[in-house]
């Protein structure tokens, strides 16, 4: 029934639920499974542009990465391509490129800089699509952040959202208890910790107090 399942990312905890889907439909299908990362060009500032463009281009390589190893773990074949340029039109067009049966999403993306690839963009492609457009929400009662690569993710997030990129190191690895993933780090020079609720996936960050 589909041949071809496309899934945009960005690494979120929202893509990386969509991901999960899609692999599975594709396992399911036999299908071959494409993601898309893409860097919009309208939120890279003049000032510090070649930077920042790097970085959301190693963010890319990164979440495609992710997709990768998921689809190699499932024996799914996967195609993968990272763009710039607006994010629905590159999603659409990108759908055009390879005829794309079905289109599955998250309703929710990153905070900041690139919240704009999830939630407004996938009601915009839901609207405009030709194909088949499936919509996978981001929390569940029982299993917000089923990992702890997605837990890390939103544990950095909080951190960076509210300190800033410079000022936050977090730590290798995580301890896994029983109602949240727990990480820890340093930022502005005090030591941090960052409790991700499980059933939420909303984090709480507690932090040393200043010398």
């Amino acid at each position: 029934m589909y041949d071809t399942l496309l899934v945009p990312t960005d690494g979120s905890p929202g893509s990386e639920r969509a991901v999960e889907h899609a692999v599975e439909l594709a396992e399911t299908y036999d299908a071959t499974l494409h993601t898309l990362y893409v860097v919009d060009d309208s939120q890279v500032p003049v000032a510090g542009a070649e930077a920042l463009d790097d970085d959301l281009s190693a963010r890319g390589k990164e979440a495609i990465d992710v997709v990768r190893t998921r689809a190699a773990d499932s024996d799914v074949a996967f195609v993968s391509a990272l763009r710039r340029g607006d994010p629905t039109q590159e999603i659409l067009g990108y759908r055009d490129e390879i005829g794309a049966d079905m289109i599955i999403m998250g309703t929710h993306g990153r905070t900041g800089l690139e919240r704009h690839l999830l939630g407004s963009v996938t009601e915009q492609v839901v609207r405009s699509s030709p194909v088949p457009v499936v919509t996978v929400g981001l929390r569940t009662p029982t299993d917000a952040v089923p990992s702890e690569e997605s837990a890390r993710t939103v544990a950095r997030e909080a951190l960076v959202e509210r300190y800033g990129e410079e000022a936050v190191a977090l730590d290798e690895g995580a301890y896994n208890e029983r109602h949240a993933w727990v990480f820890e780090g340093n930022v502005e020079d005090r030591h941090a910790t960052v409790y991700v609720d499980r059933s939420t996936g909303e984090p709480r960050i507690v932090t040393a107090p200043e010398d």
